[in-house]
């Protein structure tokens, strides 16, 4: 990494819950492994394992164990590691609850290692860490394991992952291992929702014209003040006793203070770190969001991540063997591979923020355009014309861009330099809304591509309502739910109609209007505790629309919401009003279940009436297992009848992480907000992008780089992003509750451009 960046991270670093690990007490601590008196450590893996006196800890044992390896290696999955594994005889670890170790990558050219280490159990249970390691210094790994069982370790195991040799790097690597130790730390807080003495808060700050409010578990006074940057009292007040199923808070309140400037909270001998009432307190989120979807560019340069990468993959065509190239857009998360559905809604995104920020700060909206036309390219050059695109791009490693055949291209040999493309309606409309807002964005300033970008959504709009009525769909991700694929299809024509004024567009949408109503709980059921106004996934009401990792619940809700828009005089718009009207219900009635944070539930669940299909398993063999592990989720939600049941977060057994869910739920409740002037609702989806920025049980901003006590977050390929996003808060078991470990792994931390296309989307509802 280059002087500058290293820098530049040290800088974000202090403000990082990994800088406050590292500076706790070690109580007390014991080396499990000294490289010069023990020589147990088995290998296996690529490359070759010694042990050196070449590199050592200062102070540390004279010896460390060294792995060298070749990173020139082919495109394959898995991807080849090497590592080692120290065992022990069923070792009693639990007065430790910290397993530490000093790593040093020595590379050339290399910006970021990928990196694993685990300890095992006699249970065969293993707890895997995954940080990234910055080349030619020592790494401290570390990581605390309160919940794991310690009574009898059988192993740690520990190594880099194989990522590839991209072309500015030396491909022989080698890693230095010292100094293993296991420690005893007071543990952080990471399951449940008591906040003890922290003081939960927006750390992007309040618009002053909204509700601000902070919470605490403690406030021995019961008073708090509001400070300004040199320390004078601007407002007091007495803090609000809260005390509920979740526990004893307090509320700090301080909605009448509309002040621009700087602040501080303090209750007691409690001070936060600085934040901002303002007009606009989400700029800087907004900035670093920008920054971190500029590192996921694929591609090009992007300078302290990578040099031009993946310029040879190619997607195929399935049916007539063409080839494009699929390299540009963004890497998806942490994997570096890419997908058309996250593509196309962050483009979407962007397209509406700009819409919304050009007017109030044009630098920052010039960076938006450029952002979303970098993604818009992307979507236009992987469009084969017949309905076929670029969908999954499943990059894996750094490559040296060199294609060592011409046999590799051709379209019967298979091989990891091409993807298969695919035809799925969900995916033509989401790219047919994408591109038409992008066509509307760029009408004046460059026609030329505002044109291109009409004609391909057109195309894309015609593909996917032909694949639609037929019955299409890709075989990657299935059968879509009617009430999402219906709504991207109402929104697509919707938006294609603003822009044509072809009636054709708008009778589409109105068609298919009535298959997002048909798939809504208009009644009350009889349930003890009833709710209505959620969604099916289609008119027969047989399966629930719920999402466990990616989220959709937008989709009807946008499309009705843009209908009314564009329509508001038609004489079905009092069907389409009346649906957003029950949606709404359905949020007012669920927004405050989960007080003092404000969090909307995720989903309502009745076992028998999940779609399996939606559920990541990652053996189907055991489908009855998976079933009666998210059976088991479920009744762990709020009861509204003896088998119905209301889930502050998504059941799931594998893709644990809840970001997107909550924020594609958001922005349904931010479309209602906009289109019904509703500020009622716009300050719920508030409170949401609170809970993403620190008002949570962790008092932790999840966005990296932005506000305080971030964790770092599993990048893998990069290393650590500013301003990324990770898939989400988990849960843990079949608890119904936060989850927020210190341990770094996939898919919980792993960033994710999708979360923040989501986020970047409800903002542009909001400001």
């Amino acid at each position: 990494m280059k002087t500058k960046n290293l820098e530049n991270f040290n800088m974000i670093k202090n403000e990082s819950a990994e800088e406050r690990w590292e500076k706790k007490s070690v109580l007390k601590s014991k080396t499990v492994y000294d490289c010069e008196k023990m020589r147990s450590a088995k290998f296996f893996g690529v490359g070759t394992f010694d042990y050196s006196d070449e590199r050592t800890m200062p102070g540390k044992s004279p010896m460390s164990i060294a792995i060298s390896a070749n990173t020139d290696i082919q495109d394959i999955r898995p991807r080849p590691s090497s590592n080692f594994s120290i065992a022990f005889e069923n070792e009693n670890w639990s007065e430790y609850n910290r397993l530490s170790v000093w790593v040093y990558p020595e590379s050339i050219g290399f910006q970021n290692f990928y990196f694993h280490i685990s300890v095992w159990n006699e249970a065969g249970q293993a707890l895997a860490h995954a940080p990234s390691l910055i080349p030619n210094v020592w790494n401290h790994v570390f990581f605390e394991m309160p919940g794991f069982s310690r009574d009898k370790i059988t192993k740690v195991s520990m190594g880099p992952l194989m990522m590839g040799c991209p072309p500015e790097a030396e491909p022989e690597v080698r890693f230095f291992f010292s100094d293993v130790q296991i420690e005893a730390v007071e543990p952080d807080y990471e399951l449940g929702w008591d906040l003890q003495d922290r003081i939960a808060y927006c750390h992007s700050g309040y618009g002053k014209n909204q509700e601000k409010i902070a919470i605490t578990g403690v406030s021995r006074s019961g008073q708090f003040a509001l400070l300004n940057e040199s320390g004078k009292e601007v407002f007091a007040s007495n803090c609000q006793k809260i005390n509920n199923d979740y526990g004893k808070f307090f509320s700090l309140d301080f909605s009448s203070f509309n002040l621009e400037g700087k602040y501080r909270l303090k209750t007691d001998d409690r001070l936060t770190p600085l934040f901002e009432i303002s007009g606009f307190p989400f700029k800087n989120a907004i900035l670093q969001s920008l920054k971190f979807l500029k590192s996921l560019r694929c591609g090009c340069e992007v300078q302290g991540v990578h040099s031009p990468c993946h310029l040879t993959h190619h997607t195929i065509h399935p049916l007539d063997g063409r080839l494009i190239s699929d390299h540009g857009g963004w890497h998806d998360a942490g994997d570096v591979s890419q997908y058309e559905i996250c593509t196309a809604e962050m483009v979407h995104a962007l397209v509406d923020l700009w819409g919304k920020v050009r007017s109030r700060d044009k630098q920052l909206a010039d960076l938006v355009l450029d952002e979303a036309k970098w993604g818009a390219n992307w979507l236009l050059k992987t469009h084969f014309g017949d309905g076929f695109r670029s969908l999954a791009v499943l990059y894996s490693i750094w490559t040296s861009n060199q294609i060592k055949s011409a046999e590799t291209l051709k379209p019967e040999t298979e091989n990891s330099l091409k993807s298969v493309a695919e035809n799925g309606p969900f995916e033509n409309f989401l790219a047919s809304a994408a591109l038409s807002a992008v066509s509307k964005a760029f009408v004046d300033s460059d026609p030329v591509f505002s044109k291109w970008c009409l004609r391909i959504s057109k195309a894309d709009f015609g593909f996917g309502y032909d694949g639609y009525e037929k019955g299409i769909f890709t075989k990657r991700w299935g059968k879509g739910p009617v009430a999402q694929v219906s709504g991207s299809l109402v929104l697509a024509a919707s938006q294609l109609y603003e822009l044509t004024n072809e009636q054709a567009y708008l009778e589409k949408a109105i068609k298919f209007a009535d298959e997002i109503i048909a798939c809504q709980q208009a009644d009350y059921p009889n349930w003890k505790k009833p709710l209505r106004g959620f969604f099916y996934e289609d008119p027969t009401h047989q399966t629930l629309l719920t999402f466990e990792h990616r989220g959709h619940e937008q989709s009807p809700v946008h499309a009705l919401a843009k209908l009314c828009q564009l329509a508001p005089d038609h004489a079905k718009a009092g069907q389409w009003r009346r649906s957003l009207d029950l949606y709404k219900e359905y949020i007012l009635s669920t927004s405050e279940t989960i007080a003092p944070y404000g969090l909307l539930p995720a989903h309502v669940y009745e076992s028998q009436k999940i779609n399996l299909d939606r559920f990541t398993i990652p053996n189907r063999t055991q489908i009855e297992i998976a079933k009666n592990n998210l059976d088991r989720q479920i009744k762990t939600g709020m009861a509204l009848d003896d088998e119905v049941f209301l889930r502050r977060f998504p059941i799931a057994i594998q893709r644990r992480g809840f970001h997107a869910t909550l924020l594609s739920k958001t922005k349904a409740v931010s479309s209602i907000g906009v289109l019904f002037e509703d500020e009622k609702m716009k300050q719920i989806a508030f409170r949401q992008l609170e809970w993403i920025l620190g008002k949570n049980p962790f008092a932790s901003s999840t966005m990296y780089g932005e506000g305080h006590n971030y964790h770092p977050l599993y990048v893998a390929f990069s290393p650590q992003l500013p301003g990324a996003l990770p898939v989400g808060i988990e849960t843990k078991h079949d608890d119904d509750a936060p989850f927020w470990p210190v341990v770094n792994n996939a898919v919980y931390k792993e960033v994710w451009g999708h979360t923040t296309g989501k986020f970047l989307w409800v903002l542009a509802d909001l400001l």
